[in-house]
């Protein structure tokens, strides 16, 4: 199931017009208009904005469609055709050269110094862009919001 089709399966779910639905998870109307006619693909923000008003929804269910849908299943019913994608994933260790040593993964210089929680949050980090790389060799680019 496409995520469009997650997203669609939400609104009519919730029982929301696609204009409710966009003023409940606060993003323009077009928005729901482009990422409902397949002509745009949602961003991450707007799937955060999706799990923010609609917490019950199963994170995984909603980005990767697995079969869980709320982590409650009380709001929405088993879709009994929906198929389990985590079992196509491979570890991390598939994707390298099996003849590498994993020796080399682990940096060899691990610093003494361990940042604590202060300084880590003094360094304003902010994530800016974000690749999700897929078994059948396509990807999704997420950009965060400037």
């Amino acid at each position: 199931m496409e995520l469009k089709n997650r997203i669609l399966e939400i609104m009519e779910k919730s029982g929301l017009t696609p204009s409710e639905f966009a003023d409940k998870i606060e993003v323009q109307r077009s928005a729901i208009s482009h990422i409902t006619s397949g002509r745009n693909k949602p961003s991450l923000e707007f799937l955060i904005k999706i799990k923010s008003s609609f917490p019950e929804i199963d994170t995984d269910w909603l980005v990767f469609g697995t079969e869980k849908k709320t982590k409650s299943h009380e709001i929405l019913e088993k879709d009994e055709n929906m198929e389990s994608t985590t079992d196509s994933y491979p570890t991390l260790f598939e994707l390298f050269n099996t003849d590498e040593k994993i020796e080399k993964l682990v940096p060899e210089n691990i610093p003494e110094h361990v940042p604590t929680e202060v300084e880590i949050s003094s360094q304003e980090k902010k994530m800016v862009r974000a690749l999700l790389f897929f078994s059948d060799g396509t990807f999704e680019e997420f950009v965060s919001a400037k």
